[in-house]
């Protein structure tokens, strides 16, 4: 028989799936609140006039889940590099790049017909901060799950 808190743990966890409630992952929220963060800061760090590869909510939900997670993994990082040389800016990337890149190993499936990183189209850093906050807000709310 099961006693105290774990047992309530277990009928909360039985609940929520047989409910079929979303439920965010920890993981998700974290990236979106460090995103968040990011978006923040950035008017207050120079500006290197840096483009990045941006995929699109769009593009993200209608064909490329996967690749566009791990787009934004390479592209965070060479934002963070971008601003470390610009500003001389203690900014760490807080693991997007192994956080994004986890998000993205939970899409199965090939993703045939899908752009490369590099031929996607180009944005400014605060349109890509914003793009990326857009789909991790809908991953978190399971709208855009595919």
């Amino acid at each position: 028989m099961l006693r105290g808190r774990s047992a309530l743990a277990r009928v909360c966890l039985c609940l929520v799936c047989l409910l079929g409630l979303p439920v965010a992952e920890p993981r998700s929220r974290d990236l979106l609140n460090q995103v968040r963060n990011l978006i923040k800061i950035a008017p207050q760090l120079k500006d290197s006039g840096c483009r990045l590869y941006t995929p699109t909510a769009e593009y993200y939900k209608q064909r490329c889940p996967r690749s566009s997670l791990r787009c934004f993994s390479e592209e965070i990082q060479v934002l963070v590099d971008e601003w470390r040389i610009a500003d001389d800016a203690k900014i760490r990337p807080f693991g997007f790049k192994r956080g994004l890149g986890q998000l993205a190993t939970e899409f199965n499936g090939t993703e045939s017909g899908c752009l490369r990183c590099e031929l996607l189209p180009e944005e400014e850093a605060k349109t890509f901060l914003r793009e990326l906050e857009r789909i991790l807000q809908k991953r978190n709310s399971r709208s855009l799950s595919p």
